[in-house]
């Protein structure tokens, strides 16, 4: 999600009347003037927390702000200073505190502060910050994977529970060991039902999530929406967090795996857009009732997740990203639109797309005039959705290989039809 604004969910199991007319959504956001005033307050709260006096009290307000600047990957010689300032804190700091400062090193200065992510990377016994440090040195490329694996199995074996029981550490070994993707026969799970009777919606990504993947959906009867030409519809989808750090770990990219599908909703978030966004649900984020739809109803069990898996996929331990994500805290994580200021990543390869913190995002264009909208990829998508006439069903977010090029649908077909 962008902003943490009060989540209200705005969710109907009525299927709208109408198909969504992109060219009647409208956003104040959109316009020319609201774009200065953003950036313009942006700026003036750098300029007040960042030249405010760092310490536990404060922390939370220098959080909030790493976490706008990074979202907008926006610096400035004040944000570096800031960052510095926190570097010497950082002893001092909570590991939330430090969590956010090494997101936003990575996000906005990955070759600087190395001294501070080895001070993090040698004294921490948090899974997490010390994951993130170990994907500093993967992008600066100043640690070998030998020695990341050596360090992080020393860590952590001898903590209670041992390596399986601490999910990133589990998945970061996975991730170190594995560097190339071999999945499993992806026609196995693009034909599953996973529950018959439910909608399947299908993000098919690269490992490198700069690269922006594609979306498909299919009805309950097993066929594949389709567009104009009767060919399968797709659109384009952006799986990216700015921090590009894998999925198992909070602010990641959105994590590969399953997560339910429970209708749609209209963000009050004014950055998402008037645009509907398909409601989506990670494990441990609500009751199993409601993400196996009723057809599970006791407590959270891997079991459970692993039995509507097809059997090839079973052992594929990246496909329970989204369950250990979930049990490590990861929320709120939706398909939505955008109508973010485009200048911040117009420089960007996957622009105008644009990145979040998990989400999912598609390409939305919009008038600096008057607001209204140009273009829309989340419109078709959500009219795709809604053309399944069901609403409850199951997203699958899975990365097809590692290369360095943006998924195509042609590269899909052949396993769906």
């Amino acid at each position: 999600m962008k902003y943490l604004l009060p989540f209200f969910i705005l969710v109907s199991i009525v299927l709208p009347q109408n198909k969504i007319n992109h060219e009647k959504l409208q956003s104040n956001f959109a316009l020319k003037e609201s774009k200065v005033e953003f950036r313009l307050d942006l700026q003036s709260k750098i300029d007040k927390i960042f030249s405010s006096q760092l310490n536990y009290k404060s922390e939370e307000s220098w959080e909030n702000l790493f976490y706008d600047v990074c979202l907008y990957l926006y610096k400035s010689d004040k944000i570096f200073k800031a960052i510095e300032l926190a570097c010497s804190y950082a002893p001092n700091a909570s590991i939330k505190f430090n969590r956010s400062l090494v997101e936003t090193i990575i996000t906005l200065y990955p070759k600087d502060f190395e001294a501070t992510i080895d001070t993090l990377f040698s004294t921490t016994k948090d899974p997490t910050l010390f994951s993130y440090c170990v994907h500093y040195y993967l992008k600066s490329g100043n640690k070998d994977n030998k020695f990341l694996i050596e360090e992080t199995k020393k860590r952590f074996s001898k903590l209670k529970g041992g390596l399986e029981k601490i999910p990133q550490i589990k998945h970061l070994i996975f991730y170190l060991e594995n560097d190339s993707i071999k999945i499993p026969p992806l026609n196995d799970i693009l034909s599953h039902n996973f529950i018959k009777g439910k909608t399947i919606i299908y993000t098919l990504q690269r490992k490198n999530r700069i690269y922006p993947g594609i979306t498909i959906i299919k009805m309950p009867n097993g066929e594949f929406v389709k567009g104009k030409n009767d060919s399968i519809f797709y659109v384009k989808q952006l799986a990216l967090s700015v921090t590009n750090l894998p999925g198992y770990l909070s602010q990641g990219n959105t994590p590969q795996g399953i997560f339910s599908v429970v209708g749609f909703y209209n963000s009050p978030t004014p950055s998402l857009g008037p645009t509907a966004a398909v409601l989506t649900r990670i494990p441990f984020e609500v009751p199993t009732k409601l993400w196996y739809h009723s057809t599970v109803t006791n407590n959270w069990n891997i079991n459970d997740y692993k039995n509507i898996l097809p059997n090839s996929w079973k052992d594929f331990l990246p496909i329970y990203e989204s369950y250990y994500a979930g049990l490590t805290g990861r929320r709120k994580i939706v398909m939505h639109g955008s109508v973010d200021d485009l200048s911040f990543y117009d420089s960007l390869s996957y622009a105008p797309l644009t990145p979040s913190k998990g989400c999912l995002t598609t390409t939305e264009l919009w008038s600096e005039t008057d607001g209204y909208n140009i273009k829309s990829d989340q419109a078709k998508l959500m009219n795709a959705f809604f053309s399944t006439k069901q609403l409850y069903g199951f997203l699958v977010v899975i990365d097809i290989d590692d290369k360095n090029e943006p998924v195509t649908i042609d590269e899909i077909l052949p396993f769906i039809e």
